[in-house]
């Protein structure tokens, strides 16, 4: 008997309750003691799964970031302007510019009162900005910049030397234009690009030109589908990337199935490694260290921008709802781009300085 009782005492304490029936801490097992402990075990549940969710996230995030400081800390060595001269032209055979007798056509856009309107209010707190800081910088509160800005002038006249020396005349160049009408035309002109891709990504990148204007956001690109180059900013560096990209689509054999890999994650980062490359050369054999300090800062965003929305598409645990997370993952990358080219650049300015003040003669030897 007593045996008897010991066992069911043991089995009892197993589950949870006493012998009586009731729970170890006096509550009954289907009462309000027992629905209390089971919200708590929900609830621990569901602060667990919330943990679990953020460390994945965090993981995933922490993948992204490792990738792109092992990229942006290794110095880019892939994209480093090799020591062999640069190629002019589609067929990279050629070391001296182009000498062609037809140049790009370029269509100058007039005024549209409403867009107008809306570019102005869209870019209000960033003049709003460069004033107080040139005004500051007369108060020698901040430093002044050493160099002066550049216009959309002169980014539309590098694009422009750039598609002459490189033989590209069937590109068309805006600058500060919008037609959407004449974007459609160019898009069913354009023999070659396959239909399946111009009336799919062709259409909606149209669409795209139509409803979000570069003109209204003042940036640069190019639409392989139209052969367009929009020129609205004033960095000569982001117009010569973007000119860049005409010549990548130019030597593809199918430029439309070439296009629409974008979609692929990862894809995009490959063909601006390529672009890349091919800017960075072309500004360092211009030897402008100005034009080339801006490529490497403009670059480097670039990429790093792809690549954190590349990784916030495949790994989707960093993000819950993707359509507005890309925009950030772009961002984020883009600055964090930005950020780690102009600390290269500093530094290679910094080596460069050094170097001269080594090689440079000393006066004060006496002979």
């Amino acid at each position: 008997m007593i045996a008897f009782q010991a066992e069911l005492n043991n089995r009892s304490e197993q589950n949870g309750t006493a012998p009586n029936g009731t729970a170890p801490n006096g509550t009954a097992p289907n009462g309000t003691g027992g629905s209390s402990a089971g919200n708590g075990n929900r609830n621990s549940n569901g602060n667990s799964s919330a943990i679990s969710r953020s460390l994945h996230r965090l993981r995933g995030s922490t993948l992204i970031a490792t990738g792109i400081i092992c990229l942006l800390c290794t110095g880019c060595t892939q994209l480093r302007p090799p020591t062999i001269p640069y190629r002019y032209g589609t067929e990279q055979t050629s070391l001296l510019p182009q000498d062609s007798l037809l140049s790009p056509p370029v269509l100058i856009g007039g005024p549209v009162p409403v867009m107008d309107r809306w570019e102005k209010l869209l870019h209000k707190p960033a003049e709003t900005w460069d004033s107080w800081r040139s005004e500051l910088a007369n108060r020698r509160i901040l430093p002044k910049s050493k160099s002066q800005k550049a216009t959309q002038q002169d980014a539309l006249l590098a694009a422009i030397a750039y598609l002459e020396e490189n033989d590209l005349h069937q590109v068309v160049v805006e600058a500060h234009h919008y037609d959407p009408m004449e974007q459609w035309k160019r898009l069913e002109a354009n023999a070659d690009i396959h239909p399946l891709w111009k009336y799919t990504d062709g259409v909606a990148r149209v669409c795209t030109y139509s409803m979000f204007p570069s003109r209204l956001y003042r940036t640069d690109s190019y639409n392989p589908y139209t052969r367009t180059l929009s020129i609205n900013s004033d960095n000569p560096a982001s117009a010569i990337y973007e000119a860049a990209k005409a010549k990548d689509f130019a030597k593809a054999s199918w430029p439309g199935a070439y296009a629409a890999t974008r979609y692929v994650p990862f894809v995009p980062l490959g063909q601006q490694a390529i672009v890349s490359n091919d800017a960075l050369h072309y500004a360092r054999v211009q030897d402008d260290k100005r034009l080339e300090n801006s490529m490497v800062v403009h670059t480097y965003s670039t990429l790093a921008g792809s690549a954190f929305l590349g990784g916030s598409t495949v790994v989707p645990e960093i993000n819950d709802v993707p359509f507005v997370s890309a925009p950030v993952a772009r961002i984020t990358g883009s600055a964090t781009g930005a950020i780690a080219g102009q600390l290269m650049t500093d530094r290679n300015s910094n080596s460069t300085t050094r170097l001269a003040e080594r090689e440079a003669p000393d006066t004060n030897i006496r002979r």
